[in-house]
């Protein structure tokens, strides 16, 4: 009998500042038949029980740091791991069943791939899993698909092959907010990936460390669309023209509602300083708000007024 083969290794980076109560939920789901898996949870300057919750379970190994950004904290487990292929996985998120043995035999199908990935299911407020809206297959053409948009909801669908990710020196922490972005960008303009379409992940929608921070997404998400401007392609700059205004219009439109949110709340300085980063980043999205609203008022004022009686 032949000697066996060795199982590929897959680390499974989980950064965590004060999510203490789903750390336990999020290792669990860190298990596959084909690979062997390492947990590597780093405690992002928690004040909560992060690290006493991560120290109780098994085979984890736990680094912890001073406060800094998720990508600064991805980074410090990407530097610990010393794995074939490498997963980074939200606390809020779990991995479903069989999702990282997608993940391995989708790069062992694909020896030049830098990066496969599949689909994710959402997370009801009641924990049952829900189909979450279709995303188109990708075959080919991964850099133009993604300037156009992120095919990626949450970036535990992805698995890397670590050395790519370590070589092009991980997450840019300047891009904080929209750093997992910038990283298939960087992997899809010079390699390969690929498509399983499989669903691997399960997200809590709205439950981020960046729910609410729609002006800090705006900001970083297209500080890294000009970072990876292309610089001579028509097709890839068409692709990205379309993705620059599409990102203004759905961050755009999410800090239109924060600023709302604001204004109900009678928090005037946040809701001044959010309208000051939407007109200066996405003034189209504030000027048809803003038309929208007038034209709503102006509905309002010519309607009839209902007789009344006394």
């Amino acid at each position: 009998m032949g000697a066996e083969v060795p199982r590929p290794r897959v680390s499974v980076v989980i950064p965590c500042h004060d999510q203490g109560h789903l750390l336990a939920d999020a290792v669990r789901g860190a298990s596959a038949r084909t690979a062997h898996v390492d947990v590597i949870v780093v405690d992002n300057g928690s004040t909560d029980h992060t690290a006493m919750v991560a120290r109780g379970l098994r085979d984890v190994m736990l680094i912890r740091q001073n406060r800094g950004g998720d990508a600064a904290a991805m980074n410090r487990g990407l530097r610990a791991a010393l794995s074939d292929y490498v997963i980074f996985l939200h606390p809020a998120d779990r991995l479903l069943p069989g999702g990282i043995d997608a993940g391995v035999r989708a790069m062992a199908a694909n020896p030049s791939c830098v990066m496969a990935y599949g689909r994710c299911l959402t997370i009801g407020s009641d924990g049952q899993l829900w189909p979450a809206p279709d995303v188109p297959t990708v075959r080919s053409g991964h850099h133009a698909a993604l300037l156009h948009t992120n095919l990626i909801w949450t970036p535990a669908v992805a698995i890397f092959r670590r050395e790519a990710v370590a070589a092009i020196g991980g997450f840019r922490e300047e891009f904080d907010g929209a750093a997992d972005y910038d990283l298939y960008l960087r992997l899809s303009r010079d390699g390969t990936i690929h498509d399983h379409g499989r669903p691997v992940a399960a997200c809590r929608r709205g439950q981020g460390s960046w729910s609410g921070a729609a002006d800090r997404m705006l900001r970083d998400t297209l500080a890294v669309m000009h970072s990876n401007r292309p610089d001579s392609d028509v097709a890839l700059s068409w692709a990205w023209r379309d993705g620059y205004r599409a990102w203004q219009d759905v961050y755009g439109a999410l800090l239109v509602d924060e600023v709302r949110a604001h204004v109900h709340e009678h928090d005037f300085s946040g809701a001044g300083r959010k309208l000051l980063v939407l007109a200066w980043l996405a003034p189209r999205t504030l000027l048809r708000e803003l038309g929208r609203t007038l034209r709503g008022s102006s509905a309002a004022v010519g309607a009839p007024r209902r007789a009344t009686t006394r």
